[in-house]
């Protein structure tokens, strides 16, 4: 189980680099002129890590938690999502969306396992 569970995790830590650097693929591949396509190419990406550095990193003790940051995780997630839709690239869109998915139930599954170990105990 243990296994599984960091294989999920490891996936999901490769989906959010491909998240990020979609929508640095975006910016780079837009139809406009070269300068705007530098700005968006590197802006789109540190924008992106920003965020998920400021509301949703492990290691920031003001994370969101409960709804605010469910719907954080969405918008994140989408945008990722929707920069490889724009970019034409479907197949890297439904991998970052399965990977997400996966990642959910693995964390679910743990944090179910740890609540019915403290039960137990």
């Amino acid at each position: 189980m243990i296994v599984l569970y960091w294989t999920a995790m490891v996936a999901l830590f490769l989906a959010e680099l491909a998240a990020t650097g979609a929508t640095a693929f975006w910016g780079f591949t837009l139809d406009a002129g070269r300068p705007i396509r530098i700005l968006v190419g590197l802006a789109a990406p540190a924008v992106m890590m920003f965020l998920w550095g400021r509301f949703a990193a492990a290691n920031n003790a003001d994370a969101l938690t409960g709804l605010p940051r469910i719907l954080f995780e969405a918008a994140w997630w989408g945008a990722g999502i929707a920069a490889f839709v724009a970019a034409g690239l479907l197949p890297g869109a439904i991998g970052v969306a399965v990977a997400r998915l996966t990642g959910l139930a693995a964390q679910r599954s743990k944090a179910h396992a740890q609540r019915g170990a403290r039960t137990s105990a």
